[in-house]
């Protein structure tokens, strides 16, 4: 009898530690992949994602193939920055690139399973680094649609910090 009263906290403590969310589930991270003058123009972004309690890491176009097996990529740059234009072409197809590249071209794209299954890519891409931003930005509602169901943004108190 003494031996079952002195597990009983060890048991508890088990069970709070698997219930928990937190504990059990490791955080998804969300790999940003851009070039210098795109990764600037991100930056009220990622903060964004940041203040959300979303890890975010920053990648280079060169490093790519280390991280095109996580689940979440952003890729944001434009058509006239080499090595961005490559994967952009690649993730979104070379007729949506080609239309990409001519002036003032703007366009967001959520793409799934490109390199692994389960993957979830967001793309913004223009002709510009600007154009980019803008692809962003004008496309808030949608991109937050899929934030939330990946995050799971918004349900814990306190609710969604604002972007």
């Amino acid at each position: 009898m003494k031996a079952v009263k002195k597990c009983i906290p060890f048991f508890i403590l088990a069970l709070f530690l698997l219930s928990s969310p937190a504990w059990v589930l490791a955080q998804d991270t969300m790999i940003v992949v851009a070039a210098q003058p795109s990764l600037v123009k991100a930056q009220p972004w990622i903060d964004f994602l940041k203040k959300n309690e979303i890890t975010v890491e920053h990648a280079v176009p060169s490093e790519l193939k280390s991280v095109q097996n996580k689940k979440y990529i952003t890729i944001e740059g434009s058509m006239d920055q080499p090595g961005i234009k490559e994967i952009i072409t690649e993730v979104v197809g070379a007729s949506e690139a080609s239309a990409l590249a001519k002036p003032g071209a703007k366009k967001m794209f959520m793409k799934e399973n490109t390199w692994v299954a389960g993957q979830r890519i967001l793309v913004f891409a223009g002709d510009t680094a600007e154009s980019a931003a803008a692809a962003r930005t004008e496309s808030r509602e949608t991109w937050m649609k899929y934030l939330k169901d990946w995050f799971d943004l918004g349900s814990g108190p306190g609710g969604l910090k604002a972007y």
